[in-house]
């Protein structure tokens, strides 16, 4: 979870800007809401359409991607590819309950409670859970993989700051060890790491390497290790074989979904250690690519650039008697994963019937522009939507001028018809909605004051920008104050996004019916994160924007509110306007670690009303995914926080029962 003070580029920063920019190449809608945002229809499973085709295999499913993962390892791991792959092998505490981001299911923890104050978490592991290679799962092994995640300091680290150890200490040494495990050491061990008070980073430094050092030695037999573990006063504390305890910095709600996230997967430790070992502030190579599971699949092969395959674990321990449907075994024996070069080529395999499905992910499935290419194709079911809980937008730097007028970002709001954005370029679906919180899943947290969201109203922000002096040439010709100073503005977006291409041209052409010119900067996503590393003064800082932005887990409040509006995250890691608001500031951040659900959206509704006054973003949609199989592809589940097929659910129809989808169906062809 981010904390103050995130200022540490080459780590904690840069993971932010994953999930900011690269994540979010852009989950395109296809829901048509009504006018106003409501509860999404239910809908309920249905068997298939009657039809004469047959999987191509009964035991393999080929799935088209274009984008290979960047990392297998789960203290790594960011990208939306990663996710699928990693919620099919690896295994967490507790998992989401289906398609629902806000509910959890036991996983290898049968079990779990908290105290009254949030701040203890205890979860009862399962005894006879255990890696495809026998090893048994445990509490130990549990701590092994938090401390692990976060002594690497990668973005697993990330999602624990402030809740297991210190985001400001983090950021100021450049070291995260878990809060108590360093005084821990020195009690346990006898070591003395330098005085905190006068040497703070050298502290940090022989506390992590320390750490290390005992997670790439690890022997439950040791009775120092042992003793370490149990020591009480730390973040995460070996309560009994089987029983473990994590005590937060400070109360939190809903840590049940941080435990959900990737970052929180078990490995094993003796795969680790024979393997590299870990390192403070590195990554470890080869569990990039190579994995030991305990999860319904394993990875059989990977060839990097072209295919994944993943083959169900005939060692699961949950195969004879799964506790619950997210724990079933494989149905599907091999998955297939390819990769190809271009939406078209991705197209064409599922065409040719090379491939069986397109991953629902946010920037593997094809854009809107693509459907009607796509539903051509005979026999074909299209899920979705998939609500993401994102926010599409467009970003004002508030520091600098002329986007720290706020009459510019007033007028600019009125100018931007998003109506006509959602219906264009999505095809008529796309959900409007007031930011920063997002309308779905359904929350009280959304626009608890019900604040109209700006009308389109060109004449309006004329009017605006005219009362500020500013000289506007409209279409027709009119020029107004012509001795005023012309309203020039470079609009940045990511090129290699259709749809965010697209919109850019849509967004030009409507500010330049207002007589403000827009010149258009399409550039590569890795010179946009390039330019966020700027200061906000920095005429290097891109100073409008087109973004989006997804959450890690489903907290509307810390993931969408804190990040997006607090000035602790300026920049890439997640304020990208760095608006600055005191009030603003201060109601985010007790927000996020207030557990009385009626103050949260009380805050809620005092920071709705300021933002609202400020406009640093431009609200644009919430996006969601989708995903295409053959008909006979069934169990097919899309949860937005796996942002992939969930491949233990899905099986092939052979012609009698019921083909159950988890997923709502949007359409099917003929």
């Amino acid at each position: 979870m981010p904390g103050r003070g995130i200022s540490k580029s080459v780590s904690i920063a840069i993971a932010v800007v994953i999930i900011v920019v690269i994540i979010g190449v852009m989950a395109y809608v296809l829901y048509k809401p009504p006018s106003k945002v409501s509860k999404p229809p239910t809908v309920t499973p249905t068997p298939p359409t009657t039809t004469t085709v047959a999987p191509p295999s009964n035991n393999t499913l080929v799935v088209a991607e274009t984008t290979p993962p960047d990392s297998l390892d789960p203290a790594i791991a960011a990208y939306t590819q990663d996710m699928e792959i990693l919620y099919s092998c690896y295994q967490t505490l507790v998992i989401f309950n289906g398609t629902d981001p806000s509910s959890f299911l036991p996983a290898l923890a049968y079990n779990w409670t908290v105290s009254n104050n949030y701040l203890n978490w205890t979860f009862y592991i399962r005894q006879g859970a255990y890696f495809q290679n026998g090893d048994q799962i445990n509490a130990t092994t549990v701590w092994f993989s938090i401390y692990r995640s976060i002594v690497m300091n990668q973005f697993g680290a990330f999602n624990f700051l402030d809740l297991l150890y210190n985001g400001t200490v983090a950021s100021i040494t450049g070291y995260a060890t878990p809060w108590g495990v360093c005084h821990a050491m020195e009690e346990v061990f006898g070591l003395q790491f330098p005085n905190p008070q006068t040497n703070l980073t050298g502290y940090e430094e022989e506390c992590a390497y320390a750490l290390a050092n005992v997670l790439s030695n690890f022997n439950v037999h040791n009775q120092s290790i042992v003793e370490l573990m149990e020591y009480p006063d730390q973040a995460v504390v070996v309560k009994g074989p089987y029983e473990i305890q994590f005590n937060l910095m400070v109360p939190y709600y809903d840590y049940l979904g941080v435990m959900s996230g990737s970052w929180a997967m078990i490995v094993d430790p003796t795969f680790v250690d024979q393997n590299g070992g870990v390192q403070p502030d590195q990554t470890t190579s080869y569990l990039s690519t190579h994995m030991l599971c305990s999860g319904p699949y394993i990875l059989a092969q990977y060839i990097p650039g072209e295919e994944i395959v993943l083959t169900a674990n005939p060692n699961y321990w949950a195969a004879k008697n799964p506790p619950n449907f997210m724990l079933t075994p494989a149905h599907i024996k091999n998955i297939v994963i390819k990769y190809y070069t271009s939406f078209d080529e991705e197209i064409l395999a599922l065409k040719t019937g090379a491939a069986q499905a397109l991953d629902p992910s946010p920037h593997e499935t094809p854009p809107p522009i693509y459907l009607s290419s796509i539903l051509s194709i005979p026999n074909l079911v299209m899920y979705g939507p998939v609500w993401s809980g994102g926010d599409v937008f467009l970003v004002f730097d508030t520091q600098r001028y002329p986007y720290n007028l706020t009459v510019v970002r007033e007028a600019f709001a009125y100018a931007i018809n998003t109506t006509q954005i959602i219906d264009t370029v999505l095809k008529g679906f796309g959900a409007p909605f007031l930011g920063p919180i997002p309308p779905y899943p359904p929350n009280p947290y959304y626009n608890p004051g019900n604040l109209p969201p700006y009308p389109y109203d060109p004449n309006k922000a004329i009017e605006l920008l005219a009362s500020a002096g500013f000289q506007l040439t409209l279409p027709n010709g009119t020029v107004i104050n012509p001795n005023g100073k012309p309203l020039v503005v470079h609009l940045w977006y990511i090129s290699t996004d259709l749809t965010f291409t697209q919109e850019a041209q849509i967004v030009q052409q409507m500010l330049s019916n207002i007589g403000v010119q827009v010149i258009l900067e399409g550039v590569p996503v890795s010179y946009l994160v390039s330019a966020m590393e700027n200061p906000p003064t920095s005429p290097q800082y891109p100073g409008f924007f087109l973004l989006d932005w997804f959450p890690d887990w489903w907290d509307p409040v810390a993931q969408e509110a804190w990040f997006i509006l607090n000035v602790d995250f300026g920049g890439i890691a997640g304020n990208e306007a760095w608006y600055n608001n005191s009030l603003v500031n201060t109601l985010t951040t007790e927000a996020v670690f207030t557990t009385n659900i009626t103050q949260r959206v009380e805050m809620m509704k005092q920071v709705y009303a300021q933002v609202y006054k400020d406009v640093p973003y431009i609200w644009l949609y919430e996006p969601a995914f989708y995903g295409f199989t053959y008909k006979y592809v069934c169990g097919v589940l899309i949860n937005p926080l796996i942002t992939g097929f969930y491949y233990p659910t899905m099986y092939f129809y052979n012609g009698t029962g019921t083909c159950v989808n988890y997923s709502p169906i949007y359409t099917t062809t003929g």
